[in-house]
């Protein structure tokens, strides 16, 4: 075991007497299928939020919606000639590409050094005699090149950086291509920390790590426990100071390591790290400013630590607080290791009694934010899941037992709306600038693999469940299993999905009935959730299980098996017919579906309740509410090809607690109006709220506001504004705008001012509810016009100066 000064324990959930409680949250979707591979989620501390794709883009999520132009683009692509810097990737699995971004502390303070001054971590091909060499003559340099550096925002646009503003601050070979580290995050102070992985391979004894090489030895030094090099640490530079070597960056007085002579880098403030994916301060009202780093495990530990000054965190002497096999013969490192503050186990793993959650883990951020009351000062970060086969993401929190006790409760899955794990892989996390927690994502492991011919990227906002409206959940209508053994059925038993231990493939059906649902529904989530009941013993743990429509009905007859198929009853789907003991057969035997598109898929690696979810299963849900003859629900499949990993399921006759069900969430206002006109438009794709399409003169924020369409000219708003006569020194001013009630998302302010400069507030309308008057300002009249369109009638009295002139503004803002 490793021995701690900071004296840090974890607990599990459920261990202990008092056992943190956790709200019920919900990934809300805000971006959707419009990037590949979010590496960074930042802000710039003004409501824009921005993302780094790993290929070498930067994207301004603004509004609730992503502009199409980059904000950046370094990637290698043929359309980017001029701006080239990033390698180039494929749609296989790659760790290396865009890997960081931080805005300056100073990025929009004219006055400070850092104005407009961002920074990005990303990795270029190795050119002989232009880069850095290896820190060994012979090291392999397969990796490529790290490089920290300098952008500017342009002067003129500030949704534009100057790709030719590069200024380059560091950099430094990588000997792999895996294991690279990437964050990078601001201290208070205004230093810049840089995360860095070991160098790849695995257990850090490969050629181009200290001692190690192909042989892989076991007693070597390794690059993380190697202070002569930059892999495998926690980095602090002063972006702005000249003092580090080359002079492009400054290496802080305080850092742990100056003057330590012997080659060692000074630009190390702590060291043993293997992959750290996730390095985040927690600041913000009640924060501690201490910084998390989630470290990558090799194959047995994922880990979270509080990063200290000059502290050494163990790698690759231990993984965890584990003495790996790999290392069994290494000398000990000297002077103190720090234990990880939590740490779990992956899934398959013997001989620990850690909790075995995940494969790979996201660094999240402790929450400071004010949406979710309920989460203040917990951390909440996630897992990966796999780097191949199909994803399993997880959403965790770690909450300190009182404050500066150094005692944490791990929980090992939050409470989350339709389930936790998921169908999506947990790229990273990011907060905007009131500490709402963002999770990006993707479903795919490869960094250009499309999913349904779409990029599968994705960004999701961390929110309460939602309650007004609440969320529409489903029990199935019908269900059945199917089974490649012959006529077999299980219509009133458990569902089955997976080959059987003779490689017998079997397939669970499922259908929900939507005839009930609101007229006009328009949804921006579907969750699928089934509890996983039991697993075949003994089989590999990564299992694919996936979704597709169906499009051919079936039946549901009353054929029951405790523990598998049996023979199918009249009207029970089986492998070859759709209704038994007639002639209705599959098209394909089966199941008639579209292997082709995937609704959704999800690794699962054990017992428990599960969430299917994807932009696509929210277009399955949609085309069934446009065509319900076409409503023939989902087949699930599962790694077929794989003998022995069928999974079994609770059906619609199990204990309520434990049957499927379907969760919709019904889309913001916003998000249906966009609906109505844009049908086509991907979940967050941009529409200028400041453009006007149809050339009224009537920007598409107002069109919004106004119930109107932002394709049809129209020639009368109904926005009017009239001068009484002067009388005993005073005059009336009487306003009319017209307000959507239905708009439950805009709050709409008539404001006056009699320079332009300084409006005044008159009258307010928020979340659909009625005008009200403010400052002097009395609603006469707040009308139906024809539907959820009323006519808000509002008058003020004006004196002295002020009956000279005036002028009106109709100010409307959209929540998000």
């Amino acid at each position: 075991m490793k021995s701690s000064c900071l004296a840090l324990t974890f607990l599990l959930a459920g261990s202990m007497a008092a056992v943190a409680v956790y709200p019920t949250t919900y990934l809300k979707p805000v971006v959707l299928q419009q990037f590949h591979s979010p590496t960074a989620v930042v802000n710039a501390g003004d409501g824009r939020i921005f993302v780094s794709d790993q290929p070498g883009r930067i994207y301004i999520i603004e509004g609730g919606m992503m502009r199409p132009t980059p904000f950046l683009d370094i990637s290698n692509t043929a359309a980017n000639t001029a701006h080239r810097k990033v390698l180039g990737l494929t749609s296989n699995y790659d760790e290396r590409g865009l890997l960081g971004l931080v805005f300056h502390p100073g990025y929009a303070t004219p006055s400070s050094p850092g104005y407009r001054k961002f920074y990005v971590n990303y990795m270029k091909t190795y050119q002989a005699g232009i880069d850095p060499a290896p820190p060994q003559v012979g090291d392999p340099t397969t990796g490529g090149v790290t490089v920290i550096a300098e952008f500017q925002v342009s002067a003129t646009d500030p949704n534009a950086a100057d790709p030719t503003s590069e200024r380059k601050l560091l950099s430094f070979t990588q000997p792999q291509t895996n294991h690279n580290g990437g964050g990078l995050v601001f201290g208070n102070d205004g230093i810049l920390y840089i995360a860095t992985g070991d160098g790849g391979s695995s257990n850090d004894n490969n050629a181009g790590h200290t001692g190690g090489s192909a042989s892989r030895p076991s007693d070597n030094l390794g690059n993380s426990q190697d202070k002569t090099r930059y892999l495998g640490k926690i980095l602090r530079i002063d972006p702005l100071g000249t003092n580090g070597p080359g002079g492009q960056y400054g290496i802080p007085v305080d850092n742990p390591f100056v003057g330590a002579g012997g080659g060692v880098k000074e630009e190390i403030f702590a060291f043993g790290i293997r992959n750290p994916w996730g390095l985040s301060f927690d600041y913000g009202i009640g924060g501690t400013g201490r910084l998390f780093c989630a470290d990558v495990g090799q194959g047995r530990i994922e880990e979270v630590n509080l990063i200290v000054s000059g502290g050494n965190y163990g790698w690759r002497y231990m993984e965890g607080t584990e003495r790996p096999s790999f290392s069994s013969t290494m000398a000990h490192p000297g002077g103190t290791l720090i234990d990880p503050i939590a740490q779990y186990g992956h899934p398959g793993i013997t001989g620990t009694s850690l909790p075995l959650l995940g494969l790979s883990i996201t660094g999240g951020h402790v929450y400071r934010g004010t949406a979710i009351p309920d989460l203040q000062g917990k951390y909440i970060f996630g897992d990966y899941g796999a780097t191949s086969g199909s994803p399993s993401g997880r959403l965790m929190g770690l909450e300190e037992t009182a404050p500066s006790s150094g005692v944490f409760t791990l929980t090992a899955a939050i409470p989350m709306l339709g389930g936790n794990p998921f169908s999506l892989r947990i790229m990273c996390m990011g907060q905007d600038a009131a500490g709402e927690i963002y999770v990006a994502t993707k479903t795919s492991a490869g960094v250009l693999a499309m999913e349904n011919g779409l990029p599968n990227g994705g960004l999701y906002k961390l929110m309460p469940a939602p309650t007004n409206p609440a969320p529409i959940i489903l029990e199935p209508v019908k269900d059945n299993s199917i089974f490649a053994e012959g006529e077999l059925s299980n219509a009133s038993g458990n569902l089955f999905a997976g080959p059987s231990s003779t490689g017998d493939d079997r397939r669970a059906l499922l259908a929900f009935d939507l005839s009930a649902l609101p007229a006009g529904s328009r949804f921006e989530s579907a969750i699928l959730q089934l509890n996983v009941n039991q697993v075949a013993p003994g089989t590999a743990l990564q299992r694919n299980s996936i979704l597709h429509k169906l499009l051919e009905s079936w039946g549901e007859g009353t054929s029951f098996g405790a523990t598998d198929g049996v023979a199918a009853t009249t009207n029970d789907a089986t492998w070859t017919t759709r209704f038994f003991a007639t002639p209705n057969l599959w098209s394909t035997d089966g199941g008639e579906f579209n292997s082709a598109i995937v609704s959704s898929s999800l690794a699962v690696n054990g017992t428990g309740t599960w969430a299917w979810q994807s932009a696509q299963m929210v277009n399955d849900v949609h085309d069934w509410l446009s065509a319900p003859a076409g409503n023939q629900g989902w087949i699930l499949r599962s790694d077929e090809g794989t003998t022995n990993t069928t999974k079994r399921i609770d059906s619609r006759e199990s204990a309520s607690g434990v049957r499927p069900k379907l969760t919709l969430v019904q889309a913001a206002p916003f998000q249906k109006w966009l609906a109505t006109y844009f049908p086509s438009y991907l979940t967050g794709q941009w529409l200028d709220p400041q453009g006007d399409l149809d050339g009224d003169g009537i920007t598409n924020q107002i069109e919004y506001a106004y119930g109107f369409s932002p394709l049809a000219f129209d020639s009368a708003t109904q926005f009017s504004a009239v001068a009484g006569a002067v009388a005993s020194g005073s005059r009336t001013f009487t306003t009319t705008f017209r307000r959507d009630t239905s708009a439950t998302d805009l709050t709409y302010r008539l404001q006056i001012s009699d320079d332009l400069a300084s409006w005044m507030t008159i009258a307010e309308s928020a979340g659909g509810a009625g005008a009200v008057g403010q400052n002097g300002g009395v609603v006469d009249s707040d009308v139906t016009l024809s539907g959820s369109i009323r006519l808000v009638t509002v008058s003020v009295t004006l004196s002295g100066t002020d009956t000279a002139h005036q002028f009106v503004r109709l100010s409307v803002a959209r929540s998000q």
